[in-house]
């Protein structure tokens, strides 16, 4: 997925968060994300506790102590996608048609 403002490497830790948050006991629904829950999905993603310091080091995203605003984990723009997104729709469950069902 591309958010316009981020460049290719932190909208893949936007996607990571996104893909991995539910597994992890994450609410992926939410704008802000704690220390605790962004370490799960570094060791998830990279096998490294680190948070980027994209998120960490910029004073805009702080929400409070160990507390970080990503709205961009919540705000999927119309048309946008990401890959997970994708394999849920080329899962496709087959249907049957009205004349297979009067048939059977």
């Amino acid at each position: 997925m591309m958010y316009s403002e981020l460049t290719k490497r932190q909208c893949m830790y936007v996607d990571a968060i996104r893909a991995h948050g539910p597994d992890l006991g994450i609410d992926i629904t939410k704008g802000e994300y704690s220390r605790a829950e962004l370490r799960l999905v570094s060791m998830k993603m990279k096998n490294k506790k680190w948070i980027p310091n994209w998120i960490t080091h910029d004073q805009s995203r702080r929400a409070g102590r160990g507390l970080f605003m990503i709205p961009e984990v919540a705000n999927v723009a119309p048309g946008q996608e990401t890959e997970q997104d994708t394999e849920q729709d080329t899962m496709q469950v087959p249907v049957m048609s009205a004349g297979e069902l009067v048939g059977a």
